[in-house]
C-alpha cells in the first residue's frame, strides 16, 4: 500500500517540530512517550500523534496508527468497544505547520 508522502514524515516524525498555534518546541523530534494512559473507542484525541492500537484478546498483533487531535478514537470491526489507543510519540500533522499551511 502506499501513502502519500506527506503521511510517511508524520509517521516517521520526520515533520516540522512546530505545528501552527502551538508553542515552538526545544527539540527537533517529537515527545515520545514512554508508557500513558490508554484510550477507548469513542473518546476525544486530545494530542495529534502517533497510537499503538492494542485489540481484544489478540485478534490482531499490536500496531501503530496516525490520529488527528480533535478526531474519535475508533471502535474495531472484530473487536468493537474493547480495542485501546495509547500515545506512543507526538507528531504534528504537516499541514498545520507555518511552512506547510494552505493559504486562506
Amino acid at each position: 500500500m502506499s501513502f502519500p508522502r506527506s503521511a510517511v514524515s508524520v509517521a516517521r516524525g520526520l515533520s516540522r517540530p512546530r505545528a501552527a498555534g502551538l508553542p515552538p518546541r526545544s527539540s527537533r523530534h517529537a515527545t515520545r512517550m514512554p508508557g500513558g494512559p490508554k484510550f477507548k473507542a469513542g473518546d476525544s484525541v486530545r494530542q495529534t500523534g502517533i497510537y499503538e492500537v492494542t485489540h481484544d484478546r489478540d485478534h490482531r498483533a499490536a500496531h501503530d496508527v496516525v490520529m488527528l487531535a480533535d478526531d474519535v478514537f475508533p471502535s474495531c470491526e472484530t473487536c468493537d468497544q474493547r480495542v485501546r489507543f495509547r500515545l506512543v510519540r507526538t507528531a504534528p500533522y504537516i499541514f498545520q505547520d507555518q511552512d506547510f499551511e494552505e493559504p486562506r
